[in-house]
């Protein structure tokens, strides 16, 4: 039933999410306005959860122990990341904020061990900023080492 409720919730934002983008002037594709990308990713949304909902509603009820343990110190541990991520950002700048927040996260799930970790938190922070911050041109908290990025972009 959990499940159910909460595919049946998740197609109501997208619904809203859609409603709430197509308002917004979409442009054209050679030059989209700011209701492009929402309309791009509300289809997306509605229709990748209007398949969950489906999926979900086919099958037969689960028991109500279908769910594995609950952990209240990786839950906790978790929240005090999303927490401290926005005063790191600020301390920090993005890249080394990102990385932290992202390697602490990982190794409080007992993801794939430390140096896997370290990859994968590094990999996403340099991802992100270059997809934000040189790709798309967002302002982003930087510091040396963003300034390094941008030095290589030209």
């Amino acid at each position: 039933m959990k499940q159910k409720l909460f595919a049946v919730g998740w197609f109501c934002f997208s619904v809203l999410y859609l409603a709430g983008g197509w308002g917004l002037n979409a442009g054209t594709p050679q030059k989209p306005g700011p209701g492009f990308l929402p309309r791009i990713v509300g289809v997306g949304l509605l229709v990748l959860t209007g398949l969950y909902l489906w999926q979900t509603l086919r099958k037969p009820g689960e028991p109500q122990n279908a769910c594995g343990p609950f952990h209240l110190k990786s839950v906790l541990g978790l929240a005090a990341g999303l927490m401290a991520y926005p005063f790191l950002l600020f301390h920090l700048n993005f890249i080394l904020a990102t990385f932290l927040v992202v390697y602490t996260m990982l190794w409080i799930l007992k993801y794939k061990g430390p140096v896997w970790d370290s990859l994968i938190a590094i990999s996403l922070a340099v991802m992100s900023f270059s997809v934000f911050a040189l790709g798309l041109g967002v302002s982003l908290p930087s510091g040396p080492i963003e300034e390094i990025f941008y030095r290589l972009r030209g």
